[in-house]
């Protein structure tokens, strides 16, 4: 009996350990790719020594690396490498992939392909154009849902009461003077976005930034990403808007059919 007792002692400390190791890996982003280890504690709330002992454990596996003075933290090769494994398993990305070169060719306009992802928008595919002006995501940038064209697609098909737990969990920031930051006007905006079958973002994420997106359902209709294009609001004109938004229409149907 004890060493049953024993055996479940260890494998709950196991799981502990890689419960507090994922902990770790999850405080870095975009946002913060280096980070210190007062700066992980504090995130995880979990002592100096066993942070430590973790991210030692991490730089072995090459989950984690030290920048060169050695005074913080960053991901590791091995984080890179499972992030492509992940995304050369994604099919939607690779079905989309020619109409989004293709919208992007015809337009000279970037074209963004995301999905939800812990109540956020989450970028898994950009294409860029060859003008100047770049407006092209990094992948894996996380965005709100109330701010861009594309997290209105991506709730298309959430009950009101779970996209409220989303905007009360994320918050509603003014990202510019035209975010809309009251819930009542984002249900508006949404039903007329639903009623049309696609989202704007008119300059709500960035001033200066117009933004067209559709939702991509899977075979049971269900929304599973969404497809936008972004770029200078003066390069919309309404009968451009109208090919456009034809276009990643068109685009969402045929990767239905694909899927």
């Amino acid at each position: 009996m004890g060493n049953i007792d024993q055996e479940g002692k260890k494998t709950k400390y196991k799981v502990q350990s890689v419960d507090r190791a994922l902990q770790i890996l999850t405080c870095f982003s975009l946002k913060k790719p280096e980070l210190s280890l007062i700066e992980i504690c504090d995130m995880t709330e979990l002592p100096k020594p066993t942070v430590f002992r973790l991210l030692s454990a991490l730089e072995s596996a090459q989950f984690i690396e030290r920048t060169t003075d050695k005074q913080r933290y960053s991901v590791g090769i091995r984080v890179f490498e499972l992030g492509n494994i992940y995304l050369s398993n994604l099919s939607i990305e690779q079905i989309l992939a020619p109409a989004m070169q293709r919208i992007t060719r015809e337009f000279n306009i970037a074209c963004n392909l995301a999905i939800l992802d812990d109540g956020q928008v989450m970028y898994i595919a950009s294409t860029n154009t060859s003008s100047p002006f770049q407006y092209g995501p990094i992948i894996g940038y996380r965005h709100y849902i109330h701010c861009s064209a594309l997290g209105k697609a991506l709730v298309f098909d959430l009950a009101d009461d779970e996209i409220s737990a989303i905007l009360e969990q994320r918050g509603m920031p003014a990202l510019s003077p035209n975010t809309i930051t009251q819930p009542a006007k984002y249900f508006e905006n949404l039903k007329q976005s639903r009623k049309l079958g696609y989202a704007v973002d008119d300059q709500e994420g960035a001033i200066g930034i117009y933004c067209l997106a559709v939702p991509i359902r899977n075979q049971l209709g269900k929304v599973i990403a969404a497809l936008s294009v972004s770029g200078p609001s003066p390069q919309y004109t309404e009968d451009i808007e109208k090919e456009i938004i034809q276009r990643l229409k068109d685009s969402a149907v045929e990767a239905q059919r694909q899927l």
